[in-house]
């Protein structure tokens, strides 16, 4: 099929994109280097040489090496169903347009580092061994839909307000970003949160992983409508922020100690040992010793020196499970989180 097809010569593309006249090649094989370097073309302030060709060359095959690096396109480019047999570098160049690379196949390295996409970079279904797109920045949308890659270099990549990235059915090995570079810009997808939560864990990106997985909880529990899940998923929030946050389980811990005190410091119920329970004067207790109660009770031990008068037995109990039940949840959570 491929050896059917019209080839071009590099050199005719290249001279039209110098003379600024639309590049518009379909089914065809182009033998030879596409290499911008070789044109004589103004540059602009930023020192990108300024292509002011729409450049459309879809379903196609490059026999040669692509040097579209530290460019600035004005105009369309489409690369949608080409084949790049050997390198493609577009480090450094600004699409001012649409990138459309959508079913594109790069054989060898993808270089966009420090690409700008001004509006759209679309590599939806593309296939790549590994592709680089260290610094680059999104104004719009990223669409990896469908795509293959090995490796994926995110690294510093820039997501600017408004912008997303989408990754449903994203086939990948592994990929290089920080969590916090992309989290305002992945639409909910319960599958990517959690094929991301992996690969987190995977490159020993913990922190990353616990932060993922717990945004991804949260927005699930926000679309859930059902009253069992809902209210499951928020005491899981409330009691260990779903398991990778330990902080939230000695937060409200103290919170407990501090409403149980304040019930049995406001209800009278304390009595220092030796008061006489029958005496209508009742020995005072002072807020930091119902605060010592409650604490003694949460952690399951006798308070020196106080007792509880009848009554108000019931809430020692039910302070006294829910101390056992935190602690638990509490050395469960810590050791996910501290013990990889």
């Amino acid at each position: 099929m491929v050896d059917s097809l019209l080839m071009i010569k590099a050199e005719e593309i290249l001279e039209k994109i110098e003379q600024g006249k639309p590049v518009e090649y379909e089914n065809v094989i182009i033998y030879g280097d596409l290499d911008l370097h070789r044109l004589d073309l103004p540059f602009n302030k930023n020192k990108l040489k300024i292509i002011k060709s729409i450049i459309k060359i879809e379903y196609s095959v490059i026999k040669g090496d692509v040097f579209f690096d530290h460019a600035a396109f004005f105009g369309l480019v489409d690369f949608d169903g080409t084949t790049f047999t050997n390198a493609a570098n577009f480090s450094g160049s600004h699409f001012q347009g649409d990138a459309g690379f959508s079913d594109a196949e790069f054989q060898r390295e993808a270089n966009f580092t420090r690409a700008h996409f001004a509006i759209d970079a679309n590599f939806s279904r593309a296939k790549f061994n590994d592709a680089d797109f260290g610094r680059a920045r999104f104004e719009k949308y990223f669409h990896l839909a469908n795509a293959k890659v090995y490796t994926l270099n995110l690294s510093d990549a820039v997501f600017s307000e408004g912008s997303s990235i989408h990754l449903k059915d994203f086939n990948f090995n592994r990929i290089a970003v920080r969590w916090n570079s992309i989290k305002e810009h992945i639409p909910f997808n319960g599958s990517v949160y959690l094929t991301l939560t992996r690969n987190f864990r995977n490159m020993e990106q913990f922190e990353d992983q616990d932060d993922c997985y717990y945004q991804y909880r949260k927005q699930k529990q926000e679309r859930s409508h059902k009253i069992f899940p809902q209210l499951f998923d928020r005491m899981a929030w409330i009691s260990c922020g779903y398991g990778v946050r330990p902080s939230y389980t000695i937060l409200l811990s103290v919170i407990i100690i501090l409403l149980f005190a304040g019930v049995f410091w406001a209800g009278n119920a304390l009595q220092p040992d030796g008061a006489d329970t029958h005496s209508q004067v009742k020995a005072s207790v002072s807020p930091n010793d119902a605060f010592y109660f409650s604490s003694m009770e949460f952690l399951g031990k006798t308070p020196q020196n106080f007792r509880i008068i009848e009554g108000y037995e019931v809430l020692t109990v039910i302070e006294t499970l829910l101390g056992w039940l935190l602690m638990a949840l509490f050395l469960v959570t810590l050791s996910r989180v501290m013990l990889r």
